[in-house]
């Protein structure tokens, strides 16, 4: 399962994680599509990689 390297959210598939990094971390420009810093969320990031490994421990 891939996880989002910018806030850390899981996919079930490659496709799902390019279209959530294309929806939600980049913004358009007239020169095309680019990566939008703002978005980077390290605390969410790591509760979810927390929470995801309480679980996994159960």
């Amino acid at each position: 399962m891939p996880e989002c390297p910018h806030c850390g959210k899981w996919f079930r598939s490659n496709k799902g994680l390019k279209q959530h990094i294309t929806k939600v971390h980049t913004v358009d420009t007239p020169l095309g599509r680019v990566f939008d810093p703002s978005t980077i969320d390290p605390i969410e990031a790591m509760e979810r990689r927390a929470k995801r490994a309480k679980r996994r421990n159960r």
